[in-house]
């Protein structure tokens, strides 16, 4: 990605990335993002929004290895734990995992907007890891040779501003930041 943000092959990049940082990338925070756990609706046993560290560690978990970044903070956590959880179902791609979980005793740990997607359209329930899993840092980059262009400062521009009235109608939703 490095290579294409120099060479102008892409325009912008978003997400968790934290090795992106050759000579010249900018990087702008769109906002934090947390990992959740997903389990279908009726599993039995997990019967609230938290589970215990010892019941996660015994249920059968679905894993994403993809492109993506967020899954490795969650594998680092358990490793640098030594915890050891049983793996059932790896999967190259977050998508196929809904329709599983929502029809099978399997638990998945996602980036929280997608955990709240899924419980809105699957028979599926959010559930609070036992972990302190720090949040991190989705961001936007592009490469500094083409900040001046105007198709590339209007996409950031655009991008940042959706980001800041998603957070704006959040606050307002949740009566944070609701003036009196």
């Amino acid at each position: 990605m490095d290579d294409a943000l120099s060479s102008g092959g892409i325009d912008l990049a978003m997400g968790y990335c934290p090795n992106l940082n050759a000579l010249g990338i900018m990087s702008e925070k769109l906002f934090l993002h947390s990992l959740f756990c997903l389990v279908r609706a009726n599993h039995p046993q997990v019967r609230s929004s938290h589970v215990t560290l010892d019941t996660l560690l015994e249920l059968q978990h679905a894993v994403v290895h993809s492109v993506g970044r967020s899954n490795e903070l969650f594998e680092t956590l358990l490793r640098t734990r030594k915890l050891r959880r049983k793996v059932t179902l790896l999967s190259s791609h977050v998508l196929s995992l809904s329709a599983i979980i929502a029809s099978a005793d399997l638990i998945v740990t996602v980036p929280r907007s997608l955990a709240e997607y899924y419980v809105g359209i699957d028979n599926l329930r959010m559930v609070e890891p036992p972990i302190n899993i720090q949040p991190y840092e989705i961001s936007q980059f592009c490469h500094g040779r083409f900040d001046g262009d105007p198709a590339v400062k209007w996409l950031r521009t655009y991008v940042a501003n959706l980001h800041q009235e998603k957070r704006s109608r959040s606050r307002a939703a949740s009566g944070k930041g609701a003036r009196s």
